[in-house]
């Protein structure tokens, strides 16, 4: 807590000149509603919002009540969706996922993961860290790198209440249930949602509907094969979802099948 590397901030972008609140490490004034603010004890640092975190790759909000989603990049094997709360520890370099990180043993690595206590695991017997764990995961045989997310509140009955994220890399596109994330946020390591796959499709010059991935459309355009898909994913004004792709420079917007009843 001695160090903003690895966390969440939260600023009031204000001078402590225009604030009169209490400065940060920068010329920016720290809410006092934050908890390290208000826990007296000079060596924090009053600006971290939440931390444990290796690599929020992206910070978003649901819109409907609030609630703060960010996904975090695993280092060797797990990817994350975390729930984020004010003041709470997200585990790295100890956690990944909810498994113990080897770097925190004798002679481990941070490769190397391992099972938690079956009875810290189900719930049953709290740590003294008090870490928070993630509310979805997918290991690295289905993606490596987790791309930021969003609520969904569109126009595609198919992805309504549903939170939709992707994999940078492979490029695949995800969603998990936002009601089933929120049931995982419950103090129990082991307890995650459930994570399916968006299958995308585009309609050809004959009208009929013809399966892709975001990693092929980038390729067509590139004319050439990819090792990685760079997906990142954006929510318009309206809530609708745009995917991209630096590869390629093209933004394309998933929308509804007006020709299928199954969006």
């Amino acid at each position: 807590l001695d160090s903003v590397i690895g966390a969440i901030l939260r600023i009031d972008p204000r001078s402590p000149s225009v604030s009169k609140g209490v400065k940060g490490l920068g010329d920016y004034t720290i809410p006092p509603s934050n908890k390290f603010a208000a826990d007296n004890d000079p060596k924090t640092l009053g600006e971290i919002y939440a931390y444990g975190f290796r690599n929020a790759h992206r910070l978003s909000w649901d819109l409907q009540d609030g609630t703060m989603y960010a996904t975090d990049i695993g280092m060797n094997h797990v990817e994350e969706v975390n729930i984020i709360r004010n003041g709470e520890n997200y585990g790295w370099m100890k956690r990944e996922g909810y498994w113990e990180n080897g770097m925190i043993r004798p002679g481990g690595a941070l490769n190397q993961l391992y099972p938690l206590p079956a009875a810290v695991l189900s719930g049953k017997e709290k740590e003294p860290e008090g870490f928070t764990y993630p509310v979805a995961i997918y290991d690295h045989d289905e993606g490596v790198a987790i791309t930021g997310g969003f609520t969904y509140t569109g126009r595609i009955a198919a992805l309504r209440g549903k939170f939709v994220f992707g994999d940078i890399n492979r490029g695949r596109l995800f969603v998990s249930d936002i009601a089933a994330l929120k049931k995982a946020d419950d103090g129990v390591p082991q307890t995650v949602a459930p994570i399916e796959e968006v299958q995308l499709y585009v309609r050809n010059a004959a009208g009929a509907r013809e399966n892709v991935s975001f990693k092929e459309l980038v390729e067509r355009v590139m004319g050439t094969s990819l090792t990685r898909a760079d997906l990142q994913i954006s929510r318009t004004g309206d809530g609708e979802l745009l995917l991209t792709s630096r590869q390629d420079g093209m933004i394309r917007m998933l929308v509804p099948d007006a020709s299928s009843a199954t969006k």
